[in-house]
Order: C-alpha cells, then structure tokens, then sequence
C-alpha cells in the first residue's frame, strides 16, 4: 500500500451475547476499531513482530513505514479516524520536529527508544492529549512535561531495550485508545 502497509487485525463475534470471550468459530468484519501509526527507523532496532503482534491481540490496526500517510487511515473502515495513536522507534530530531510542527493527528504517542542529545521536547499539540517515553536507564534520565508518562527500561545488550519496552508501549497506547 503507498504509504504504509496496514495491518488488520482478526476479529470474532462474541461467543455468547454480552461475553468479552470471542468464539473464534465465528470471524468478522473489522470495523472502526483503534488504530496505530507506527513509525520505524531506516536503520536499526524497530522489533516490528513484536509490536505487531501484541497490537493484533489488543485489536489495534496498524499503519506502518519510515513516513507513513495517516491520512490512509480516516479512509478505512476498519479504522475510527477519532482514535488514532503513534508509535515513534527511535526518531530522529528532525522527523519529531516536522512530526510535531504538522500538527499529526491523534489522541496518543508514544516514543520508544534512546532520547536523542540534545533531547527535542515532545509537542504540545492539544489534539494529543497523552504521551508514554519510554527510554533506557540511564545517569541522567530525559525530562518528561506533564502528563506524560515515563517508563525507564534497564538495557540489554549493546544498549538495546529490551522486548518489555515494545510490549508496555503497544498495551499503554491500546489502554489510551479504548472507548471511554
């Protein structure tokens, strides 16, 4: 797909009337289910299988690439335009500055990934309302504005976060998109 390539999740009717548990007997359509931009860097740790597959168990839809067209999204049924997240891995200073000034829409981010130096502050964009950084440990821990939330992970190897990091990020955006 130019743009990005969408992920759907599969999706089930409910196993008796009012249950939460599907019966995977019975698939359905997806539609206007919560969706996610998800942005990767051209090089490097991006742990796309482990993203995508926590978000196809949340029921998120997927929109991913270096520079995704979000605009993609508000066309599709399967996707509810009014609950759209992103997941930044890794971004560079420039991409979350053009991200920022764009005016992006969304009611969550969330950015995975060692903070850069010096460290661009996350936009204050009222169409976002909440932000998660999540960051390695480090002797000096990135500033985080208010309301967003902070998660600091002990690297692995060679600095790298571990799958932890990738998972709590997906699940905070899911939580951060459910209907209230």
């Amino acid at each position: 797909m130019p743009g990005g390539k969408l992920y759907v999740p599969k999706v089930y009717a409910q196993l008796l009337p009012g249950s939460i548990y599907p019966d995977r007997k019975v698939p359905i359509k997806a539609n206007g289910l919560p969706a996610m931009v998800l942005v990767c860097p051209e090089k490097g740790d991006c742990r796309r299988d482990v993203i995508l597959g926590r978000a196809a168990q949340r029921g998120l839809v997927v929109l991913a690439g270096r520079e995704p067209k979000v605009g993609l999204l508000r066309t599709r049924a399967e996707a509810d335009p009014e609950r759209i997240g992103w997941l930044l891995v890794s971004p560079t200073e420039e991409f979350l500055r053009r991200w920022s000034e764009a005016g992006t829409p969304g009611a969550a981010a969330a950015v995975i990934g060692p903070p850069r130096h010096p460290a661009p502050p996350l936009p204050s964009s009222p169409s976002k309302q909440r932000f998660l950084l999540a960051a390695p440990l480090s002797s000096e821990p990135p500033e985080a504005r208010d309301g967003t939330v902070l998660k600091l992970y002990s690297p692995k190897e060679k600095g790298l976060l571990p799958d932890e990091a990738y998972r709590d990020a997906v699940e905070w955006l899911a939580g951060a998109l459910a209907p209230r």
